[in-house]
């Protein structure tokens, strides 16, 4: 219990950046994130918010992104090879399998090289409630 680190995950890394934090089965852990990215001219936040030349554009999401139907710059999490979970700006969740968790920033498979930027992420373990 009370594993905690702050992982920077750069919008270019595709696959994801591992936390070094492991949780078990049905134990709560947090992750949130703070930043800015960006992607083909767009400025994105971890919430999926997106910006264009300095004006609020809206989310968007396509069918092909690692997180379907999470927008594009969405701070997404997964423990271990499961399946992602959306984030956003911050989210806890009870843990349905063990592993290290991993962070990422949600884009398209094989479209991650012309991202910039980056989130400061922050992963807690607070154990079993």
């Amino acid at each position: 219990m009370g594993d905690f680190n702050t992982v920077t995950v750069p919008a270019k890394t595709e696959g994801g950046v591992k936390s070094g934090v492991t949780v078990q089965r049905d134990e709560l852990f947090t992750v949130s994130g703070i930043g800015r990215a960006s992607y083909n001219g767009g400025n994105t936040f971890p919430d999926g918010t997106r910006y264009q030349n300095a004006k609020y554009a809206g989310a968007y999401t396509a069918p092909d992104l690692v997180l379907p139907g999470a927008p594009v710059g969405m701070l997404i999490a997964r423990i271990g090879s499961g399946p992602w979970l959306a984030v956003g700006s911050a989210q806890t969740f009870r843990a349905g399998d063990a592993g290290e968790i991993t962070v990422a920033y949600n884009d398209r498979p094989g479209a991650y090289v012309d991202n910039s930027g980056e989130y400061a992420v922050m992963i807690q373990n607070h154990g079993s409630a």
